[in-house]
C-alpha cells in the first residue's frame, strides 16, 4: 500500500515538472509581438559633444577663455580625473573689460594670478539648473580657489566632530523671479546654462570680485565705525576675563581671524555707523560703558556649568549678530547648535527668514526664532527687532563681500524695548 502512494506521489511530481518545462519552452516570450522595423536605423550620436576647454574655444567669451589659457587651467581640470564635473560661472567680455582684464591687460598678468581669477569662477560640483530657483535662499557653492594661511571648520556627514581645512572661497547662490541669477547678492544676469562633457557653463555678466579683507579689517580702517570697534575690543576684554576663555562671545563674532587660530566663521553681521549710536542717544564710549556698569556677568559652576548673563551694552549688539546669545541654554549649561547666518541682501525679506531658526533643537533645548523682521520697501531694506516698537534700521549700504561673508551697514541700533540707554 505505501508503495502504491508512493508510486502515485511520484508520478504527480514528474508530471508537474514536465508540464513547467513544456509551460516555459512554450509560453509568451517577447519577440513574438514586436513588430517588424522598418526603415533605416539612425546611429546614435552624443549631443554633449564638447567638454569645458572645447566649448570655450569656439564661444563668444574670448576674453575668459584668453584667461583660461594663460592660466593653463586645462591642466589644473586634467589633474582633477576623468571624473570632475565643475560649473564653470564663464564672464562675458563686456564684463572682464569693465573689471578691467582686457587683452592687453590679461597677456600682462602672470599665469598664477590668472589661475585664482578662473578657478574663482569654477565651482566644484555640477550646478544644475533645477537646484537654483525662485524664492529660496542663497545656497552656498564652494569655488576650486583656496588659501593655506586660513582655515575653516567642517563636520563630515553623520559626524558632530569638527575639523579644520583650508579656507576654500565661497559664492552664495539665488535666483531672482525674472529668472537672473544673483551671486552674493548680485544679479548676474538670466543666460541660459550649457550642459558639456565635465560639467555646466552658466554665462553670468559681472565679473565675480575674491574678497580680500576680513569684517574688522573694514570696520577699523573706516571713521565711521570708531564707537562699534572701540565698544567692540572693551567688551571683547571684559568677557574673555569674566568668562575665564571658556565661553565664545558672539556678540563680537567679527573679530579677524588670526587672532588666536587663523579660523575664519563664515557669517553675515549688520554694522551700526557712530551715527546709528548717535541717533539713540549715544555719543561716546564711556557713555557705553556707564551702561555696563549696570550688570556684570558672572561664571558659575553651580547649579550649572555657564554664564549669568550678557554685557548690557552686548544684549543690543548681540541683535546685530543675529540674536546668538539669546539663544537658551540645558541646565548643565550646554549650548545650542548654531545654524548659518550668511544672508545677502536678496535673502533679506520676511517672507524667507520669518521661519527661519537660529539654533537647532537637542535635547533639552528648543529652536531659537529669527529674532529680526524684515521690512521691503521698494529697493529698500529694514531691519528691526521682532514685536519691538523702536524705529526700524534702514541698511544703508548691503553685500560688501569679506572674508567671513557679507557686511551689511544699518543707520540705527537694533534695540528692544526693554533696553533703557538712560
Amino acid at each position: 500500500m505505501k508503495n502504491k502512494i508512493y508510486n502515485i506521489i511520484s508520478g504527480i511530481a514528474i508530471c508537474g515538472v514536465l508540464l513547467g518545462t513544456s509551460l516555459v519552452q512554450t509560453g509568451c516570450r517577447k519577440e513574438m509581438f514586436m513588430p517588424e522595423p522598418e526603415g533605416t536605423a539612425v546611429p546614435y550620436k552624443d549631443s554633449i559633444s564638447n567638454d569645458l576647454q572645447t566649448y570655450l574655444k569656439s564661444s563668444p567669451y574670448k576674453l575668459f577663455y584668453a584667461a583660461w589659457q594663460r592660466s593653463n587651467m586645462q591642466k589644473e581640470l586634467e589633474a582633477m580625473g576623468s571624473k570632475a564635473s565643475v560649473t564653470l560661472l564663464v564672464v562675458d567680455d563686456a564684463a572682464m573689460k569693465a573689471a578691467g582684464l582686457d587683452e592687453t591687460e590679461i597677456n600682462k598678468r602672470s599665469p598664477e594670478s590668472l589661475l585664482e581669477v578662473v578657478k574663482y569662477h569654477m565651482l566644484r560640483d555640477k550646478m544644475e539648473p533645477m537646484s537654483v530657483q525662485p524664492g529660496q535662499l542663497s545656497y552656498h557653492r564652494t569655488t576650486l580657489l583656496s588659501r593655506t594661511d586660513l582655515v575653516e571648520r567642517i563636520n563630515r556627514a553623520g559626524s558632530a566632530v569638527s575639523f579644520t581645512v583650508p579656507y576654500t572661497y565661497r559664492h552664495y547662490v539665488a535666483m531672482a523671479k525674472d529668472s537672473q541669477l544673483i551671486i552674493n547678492g548680485k544679479l548676474c544676469g538670466n543666460q541660459k546654462p550649457v550642459v558639456v562633457k565635465n560639467g555646466i557653463v552658466w554665462p553670468v555678466n559681472r565679473f565675480l570680485q575674491k574678497p580680500e579683507q576680513h569684517v574688522l579689517d573694514i570696520l577699523q580702517g573706516d571713521p565711521r565705525f570708531s564707537i562699534l570697534v572701540a565698544i567692540n575690543q572693551l567688551n571683547n576684554d571684559a568677557w574673555f576675563e569674566v568668562a575665564m576663555g571658556s565661553f565664545e562671545r558672539w556678540s563680537g563674532l567679527f573679530l579677524t581671524a588670526g587672532e588666536w587660530d587663523n579660523n575664519v566663521i563664515f557669517n553675515s553681521y549688520f554694522a551700526p555707523t557712530d551715527d546709528a549710536f548717535h541717533q539713540a542717544g549715544i555719543f561716546t564710549v564711556e557713555q557705553l560703558q556707564e551702561i555696563n556698569s549696570r550688570f556684570t556677568p558672572e561664571f558659575v559652576f553651580d547649579p550649572f556649568y555657564g554664564m549669568t548673563g550678557l554685557l548690557p551694552t552686548d544684549s543690543v549688539l548681540d541683535y546685530h549678530n543675529w540674536g546668538r546669545l539669546l539663544a537658551p541654554k540645558t541646565s548643565t549649561g550646554e549650548s545650542p547648535v548654531f545654524k548659518p547666518t550668511v544672508f545677502y541682501s536678496n535673502d533679506l525679506d520676511e517672507t524667507l527668514l520669518s521661519n527661519y531658526t537660529i539654533s537647532v533643537s537637542k535635547p533639552d533645548l528648543k529652536p531659537a526664532p529669527m529674532p529680526l523682521a524684515f521690512i521691503r520697501e521698494g529697493n529698500t531694506i529694514k531691519v528691526k527687532v521682532r514685536g519691538a516698537k523702536t524705529p526700524a534700521a534702514t541698511v544703508t549700504t548691503a553685500d560688501i563681500n569679506t572674508l567671513e561673508g557679507p557686511l551689511h551697514i544699518v543707520d540705527r541700533l537694533f534695540i528692544p524695548d526693554d533696553f533703557k540707554v538712560k
